[in-house]
């Protein structure tokens, strides 16, 4: 089935606009407390090193004489060991406005947060890994720049990426389960599918060029096969074959997602292939556009 040309015009809507979504301005505030745990600091200085020129970090000290708080910070970081100053100066921050996490060893230094809200955090942690994945998530679910965060922080990409790809198995498992009419569904997944492509390329810091269009074309196959596998199976088992077609859309959705992250994890060079086709295309011309002799 052919795709339509305003399906084409969306996918590029699409694409400007994912664009847009790396571009948006991201601004963490990092406060270190007296006796911050060095381990932790170490962490944060590899891990906060923005990726692009949308990024700004900011540091601070939390016993600073003169304390204050930017109003445009995405997030508070606080990092401490526990102190007399803590509490005062972490409801400093919450009123302004920031969602704010405390990043300590143990909960025992922060004992004034009993749990997780919208506005306050913490994270104990003891180790680089769960450090990041914990403070990963805990940023995500309280920002609506996922994509400029995973494109200026690595350490938050497999989690982003992770939000995206459930995010377009769901659309396309409600979609496979609400088009009746055969084929129907086709385009709206596609797209659907497309999105999550783009999407994930930004996520990994893969800006939009020409080469996308590889890749968006993997994604037109992967779709074909999946739609002539869910036909086979909706001819073969009847009416519960409307059920597992529905499955047959979720499953591959899911697993193109997985297989696009693993993908744009790895720096894949596309000047063989770029070199391969400008050579086809010279070789094509020649025969087909003939050379105008000189008059010398």
């Amino acid at each position: 089935m052919r795709i339509p040309v305003d399906s084409v015009v969306d996918a590029l809507k699409m694409g400007a606009s994912v664009q847009g979504d790396v571009d948006a301005p991201v601004r963490v505030a990092v406060y270190l407390d007296e006796g911050a745990p060095s381990h932790i600091v170490s962490c944060l200085r590899e891990a906060l090193v923005p990726q692009t020129t949308s990024g700004l970090v900011r540091v601070a000290r939390l016993d600073a004489p003169t304390f204050s708080v930017k109003a445009d910070s995405d997030v508070a970081l606080v990092v401490s060991s526990g102190s007399a100053l803590l509490q005062d100066r972490v409801q400093q921050i919450a009123i302004a406005g920031v969602p704010t996490v405390v990043l300590c060893e143990s909960s025992v230094e922060a004992p004034f947060i009993q749990h997780d809200t919208a506005m306050l955090g913490l994270i104990a942690a003891s180790d680089a890994t769960h450090l990041l994945s914990s403070l990963a998530r805990w940023i995500l679910d309280r920002t609506d720049k996922d994509t400029a965060f995973a494109a200026n922080f690595p350490f938050m990409r497999i989690s982003a990426a992770m939000r995206v790809v459930r995010s377009a198995t769901m659309a396309n498992l409600a979609t496979g389960a609400l088009f009746f009419m055969p084929g129907a569904d086709f385009p709206v997944m596609t797209m659907t599918q497309l999105g999550m492509m783009l999407k994930l390329a930004a996520v990994f810091g893969k800006p939009m060029r020409p080469e996308r269009a590889y890749e968006a074309a993997l994604v037109l196959g992967g779709a074909l096969a999946m739609r002539a596998g869910a036909r086979a199976v909706s001819r073969r088992f009847g009416r519960p074959g409307v059920l597992l077609k529905v499955l047959v859309a979720g499953a591959g959705t899911f697993g193109m997602g997985c297989c696009l992250s693993a993908y744009y994890e790895r720096d894949v060079d596309y000047a063989p292939l770029n070199d391969f086709f400008r050579g086809a295309f010279a070789r094509a011309k020649s025969l087909f556009v003939p050379e105008v002799p000189t008059v010398g």
